[in-house]
């Protein structure tokens, strides 16, 4: 087991102390199964979503709710696809029904409104959110704002889950995708991460794009 499992392992341990061994390590287990195959959206990611709930907690409603849509959130995650989030909240009320988890609903509704591309706060550049929701969805988002050279390593890893398009029709919708989040006025929802990441998060996308356009991008 890596590090980075480990205290992922820790983490659900802790959050799922209220359910015996047996269930907590077989959810543990179903975790594993789906972020463990894949390039992007897998442990990192999950982690990178985790961190940024530990800075922005204090900003949360139900701090506990929210930590466990994270694991949740994006059980399952197929690109390709339009209803992750319904699956992934069909999945979690599986795990909440095996146990005396009493926030189900709450916790459901803020996986099938994180599913959402963007809201209302994303689009208009005087508003933001407030929600839980938007937190998740902003804590999804976090690793836009990475390291200039994380973000290359996760937008590689992206890469490899559309290993079936060629490099030119990837880097065409690649950009499409990018340049969608550069002309809409916030990436992020929520004024704290809005004020922290939004400015790295756009230096990180426009150099990408220019990368791509000037055909430097190989991976």
């Amino acid at each position: 087991m890596t590090t980075m499992q480990q205290e992922l392992q820790t983490r659900w341990d802790d959050l799922t102390s209220f359910v015996s061994s047996q269930i907590r390590d077989k959810w543990w287990q179903k975790i594993c199964d789906e972020y463990g195959k894949r390039p992007f959206r897998g442990f990192e990611h999950l982690l990178i979503m985790l961190r940024a709930f530990d800075k922005y907690k204090d900003h949360l409603r139900d701090r506990y709710a929210t930590a466990m849509a994270i694991f949740f959130k994006n059980i399952i995650y197929d690109p390709l696809a339009d209803d992750n989030a319904d699956k992934s909240e069909k999945v979690f009320r599986e795990f909440a029904q095996e146990t005396t988890f009493d926030s189900e609903n709450y916790v459901a509704d803020l996986i099938s409104k994180s599913g959402l591309s963007s809201t209302g706060a994303h689009l208009n550049a005087n508003q933001s959110g407030e929600d839980d929701a938007h937190f998740l969805m902003d804590f999804d988002m976090a690793y836009l704002a990475e390291p200039f050279d994380k973000f290359v390593e996760l937008e590689r890893a992206q890469r490899k889950e559309y290993s079936h398009f060629d490099e030119e029709k990837y880097a065409q919708q690649r950009k499409q995708v990018l340049k969608t989040f550069l002309v809409i006025p916030n990436i992020y929802a929520t004024t704290p991460l809005r004020e922290d990441l939004e400015g790295r998060a756009r230096d990180n996308i426009q150099r990408e794009v220019e990368l791509l356009e000037k055909g430097e991008r190989k991976d």
